[in-house]
């Protein structure tokens, strides 16, 4: 039977933390182990997961890991792979909130699939507007195409759900299989953050293989977005902008990549134009505008 480490890296968010190992400490199959990668300075994230444990009869290993010398969300996720002793390592966010079938439905994916790698589940609290998802599908094309709106959309957190080929899998509600990291690494020096996960997912399709990495629509959880930590609108958007032109470059090789930059940019153009005149602040057009010409400046280590 495959073993699995959860895996949350975590910065500054006590409260939200607790919500989410409590969640994982609720599983009707709980992880074998949970590694949890502390960047904070003080303790108070330690303090209250520590609370937590002591309130389980049954709980999976504690791992904790604090150490604030840890750089960002890329490092802290090589971390945990590197100290991880499970088959299949899961990583989650620390302002998450799983469904109880999260790990159950996980490691029936992972049983009843013996070759797939890679996989992701569906944020059930999220939903998208009409007129959004048919933009983001019509300038989301060739390297950037993401069907992980379409399983959104097909969630089914209480059933056997469906399994969907995808090349993107989000980061904070992921599996992998231990031996992908041996042949793939997590990408520390192009300052990926938004599109960290698919950058790395993408990767490791072009090694193993498309069919290997699917998104299940019945690995579900909410994702409630803690404030902390978040960067201001402008910065999102420059961040952004910056991070699909690097994914641009990395991945330039394949056949009309330039044209579907190109395409992905005017949309992306557009959509700050309306976001900043909805919200009446001008950061997403001066961030996306700002965020364009680091990327084109920007030097990628591939």
């Amino acid at each position: 039977m495959n073993k699995i480490s959860a895996v949350i890296p975590t910065l500054n968010r006590p409260v939200d933390l607790a919500l989410a190992v409590t969640s994982v400490l609720e599983q009707k199959h709980l992880p074998d182990e949970l590694i949890i990668v502390d960047q904070s300075v003080d303790e108070r994230s330690y303090i209250a997961v520590e609370r937590l444990y002591k309130n389980f009869d049954v709980t999976p290993e504690l791992i904790y890991l604090h150490e604030p010398e840890v750089s960002g969300l890329i490092e802290a996720k090589q971390r945990g792979v590197e100290v991880a002793k499970g088959d299949i390592i899961s990583f989650l966010e620390d302002d998450v909130v799983l469904h109880q079938q999260y790990f159950e439905n996980a490691i029936s994916i992972f049983k009843n699939n013996q070759k797939m790698i890679g996989c992701c589940g569906v944020v059930s609290n999220v939903h998208s507007g009409t007129l959004y998802e048919y933009l983001f599908k019509l300038f989301h094309r060739g390297i950037f195409y993401d069907p992980r709106l379409n399983a959104g959309k097909n969630r089914n957190c209480q059933g056997s759900g469906v399994l969907l080929v995808s090349r993107y899998l989000s980061g904070g509600i992921s599996c992998y299989r231990k031996k992908v990291f041996e042949k793939v690494n997590f990408d520390m020096v192009n300052d990926f953050f938004m599109l960290e996960d698919i950058d790395f997912s993408t990767r490791a399709a072009d090694f193993f293989g498309d069919e290997y990495f699917l998104i299940s629509t019945n690995m579900c959880l909410d994702h409630n977005m803690s404030p902390i930590n978040r960067a201001r609108l402008k910065d999102r958007w420059q961040r952004k902008l910056r991070e699909y032109i690097t994914f641009y470059k990395k991945h330039s090789d394949k056949p009309w990549s330039s044209v579907n930059l190109i395409w992905l940019l005017i949309g992306m153009l557009g959509e700050s134009i309306i976001s900043s005149v909805l919200s009446k602040n001008i950061g997403p057009l001066m961030g996306t505008m700002v965020g364009l010409y680091d990327g084109i400046r920007k030097k990628v280590i591939i």
